[in-house]
């Protein structure tokens, strides 16, 4: 597992002069952190971070400018999954395509009460993750229970746009988090703190002349700043989230312009106009959007004179869907070539759906381009444009009052129904004509799972037996990319040993492939033959039970809960049984409700004459529910877990 504390700005070393100015706090380690066993603050925690210090700041080296950090970190171990968490570390760095990043320095050493250990400069190396980025990793030598770890390192950077800032939160507790940087006045940031811990230390002075690049008359002024955190809980990941990356406390900095030495002024944070016309312009997004012609000629004539424009759209969806493979990569902003990629039936994200819109545009239907950020990435900055922000495009569709979000890289996709990754609440929409705005992307709200059981019991204590599902929208989606996963005999055989006492005696998958309609699957069941005629049987009504473990265990949560989608899960379990039999217990019925309706159970059961008639009902109407919320959502799926744990039904045979 990747500690999350090494995390910091990625800055490297290509040169490195001077000494690491936190070299005067490495090898001291006190007494009372060698005896340390437990974090007060965090007694569940395995390893805490006693103290980290960051300082960056500008330099020139051979006449070009670079980016200088200094990192240092002492953690201390408490348990053995301590010891997984920290005694690894990997440090990123970026490679650029004439200039890399290098990272030197490196010190390590591991503490314990009877020996120290040092890291041998053999025992660091250099990985290549993909073609941009790299890191340099080493493993702690003889890391305890108990341990102390110190490490250190100098990075410089020929990319000066990455300072990007500091993590003050990670999967580790810290005691103290500080960040320092010298930065020349001409160089100015946007700069937020994100997350929900406060500062510490917030200063921030002015040194004069502190910044000379050789050759160039005067000197700038550099900004001191100084930020620190303490006592800073560990990140802890929930079901339900959004990108960890929205939620982490840090401070972000952003270049919004660099002043020259002769006055001039580069900007860098623009404005939508601005991007709006480079955007016309760029090779991999506006240009690709000009190439109606050559999509029209691929689409055929019943395409074309569909009179319909739903459908004709719905149809041209079709086409560009399954005319392409998805090669599995989004890459936006990154040699996009939609002829190319059509003429070899294989794209990544931006050029088939790129395509899709071309091929909309081609038919007549109106269709933009939508920029977004996935949901592993995180939210896009909305405040002004941040273009790194972005990582995906889709197309927006609209037909008279209806608007509707396309994305062709799937197969089990249906027309208007996004992959869960673009759900992610905004996307900045363009058709490089009219100026961008803002637009949000709203799921898909029909979908549902509905379940039917029947099972009837004759006199002699034989089962037989029928389950219906049938799921639409996400829920049917989510199932047949399960189907597709694996072999029908693979699928019932995992029903099975979900259901030990049954056995499927024929299986049918109505509307498998297609997409727009719902999935509905069959099960013709046979029980174990001694189930019923032997003394109390008990049977659970839920063969697929809905949210089975409360997904909600945190004491407190910071960070909204967000199910993608809203939902409907319902069950009618009917069991009918012989006048020789009867029910022993039937459970009691149940209603409870969250946040004015935001979500809602029930559970009717109706008892007469040896037919039982059970109905549960489960509504999320809202997939969005806040950090206040949410106490009493957990009690709500804690009351859902518990409702489907007891309601086990009980028959015997009658006596005499």
């Amino acid at each position: 597992m990747k500690p999350m504390y090494q995390l910091v700005t990625m800055l490297s070393v290509l040169f490195c002069h001077g000494q690491n100015p936190m070299s005067i706090k490495f090898n001291k380690v006190s007494q009372e952190e060698l005896n340390m066993t437990v974090y007060e603050k965090d007694t569940t925690a395995h390893a805490v971070v006693i103290e980290e210090y960051g300082e960056n700041y500008f330099d020139v080296v051979n006449d070009r400018i670079f980016l200088i950090k200094h990192f240092y970190a002492k953690i201390k171990i408490l348990d053995k999954q301590g010891i997984e968490q920290a005694a690894k570390v990997q440090i990123p760095f970026y490679k650029g395509k004439n200039s890399y990043e290098v990272i030197k320095n490196v010190k390590a050493i591991t503490h314990n009460s009877d020996k120290i250990d040092h890291l041998g400069k053999d025992q660091v190396f250099s990985v290549d993750i993909n073609s941009f980025y790299g890191e340099k990793r080493f493993t702690f030598p003889n890391v305890k229970v108990g341990s102390v770890l110190e490490y250190q390192y100098t990075l410089e950077s020929p990319f000066i746009y990455n300072f990007e800032g500091w993590d003050f939160q990670s999967d580790i507790p810290k005691m103290y988090s500080e960040f320092n940087a010298k930065i020349p006045a001409n160089y100015r940031y946007n700069r937020t703190l994100k997350g929900f811990q406060k500062l510490a230390v917030n200063e921030a002075s002015v040194t004069k002349r502190c910044f000379k690049i050789p050759g160039i008359t005067g000197r700038a002024d550099c900004e001191l700043l100084k930020y620190a955190m303490k006592d800073i809980p560990a990140f802890k990941e929930e079901s339900y989230m959004l990108s960890r990356n929205n939620y982490l406390s840090k401070i972000a900095f952003e270049l919004a312009e660099f002043v020259r030495f002769d006055g001039g002024k580069d900007v860098y944070t623009k404005t939508w106009k601005a991007v709006d016309k480079e955007m016309r312009k760029d090779k991999d997004i506006g240009a690709q959007v000009r190439k109606k012609g050559f999509f029209k000629n691929q689409l055929s004539k019943e395409i074309l004179n569909e009179p319909s424009k739903l459908k004709r759209a719905q149809k041209v969806y079709e086409f560009i869907k399954n005319h392409y493979a998805w090669n599995g990569d989004y890459k936006l902003f990154q040699d996009a070539n939609v002829r190319q990629a059509f003429q070899n039936k294989v794209g990544n994200v931006t050029e088939i759906n790129l395509s899709l819109i071309n091929s909309l545009l081609a038919a007549d239907i109106k269709a933009e381009t939508v920029m977004l950020s996935t949901r592993a990435k995180g939210l896009p900055t909305q405040k002004h444009p941040v273009m790194s922000d972005f990582n995906y495009v889709i197309a927006k569709v609209t037909i008279g009052e209806e608007t509707f979000f396309l994305d062709a890289t799937e197969k089990l996709l249906s027309f208007g129904l996004l992959p869960i990754r673009a759900l992610n609440y905004n996307g900045r929409a363009m058709d490089f004509k009219n100026p961008s705005y803002w637009c949000t992307i709203n799921p898909y709200p029909e979908n549902r799972q509905n379940t039917t059981v029947t099972i009837i019991v004759d006199e002699e204590g034989v089962a037989k037996g029928k389950l219906t599902e049938v799921n639409t929208g996400y829920l049917a989606y989510s199932k047949r990319e399960e189907l597709a996963s694996q072999s029908t005999e693979d699928y019932l055989d995992d029903f099975e040993e979900s259901l030990p006492f049954l056995e499927v005696e024929k299986y049918e998958a109505q509307e498998r492939t297609n997409v727009d309609k719902p999935l509905k699957e069959v099960f013709t069941l046979a029980f174990d033959e001694e189930g019923f005629s032997s003394g109390e049987t008990y049977i659970d009504p839920f063969f697929t039970k809905v949210f089975s473990k409360n997904p909600f265990r945190l004491n407190e949560r910071q960070y909204p809960v967000d199910f993608a989608f809203s939902r409907v899960h319902t069950t009618r379990f009917l069991l009918s049984l012989p006048p020789n039999y009867e029910f022993v217990n039937i459970p009691e019925n149940q209603n409870f409700t969250l946040a004015d309706g935001k979500a809602v159970c029930g559970l009717k059961v109706i008892q007469q004459n040896g037919q039982l008639n059970l109905t549960f009902k489960l509504i999320l109407n809202s997939f969005y529910f806040e950090p206040e919320e949410y106490q009493e959502l957990k009690d709500f799926f804690s009351k859902l877990s518990i409702l489907q744990k007891n309601t086990r039904l009980a028959i015997k045979k009658k006596l005499g």
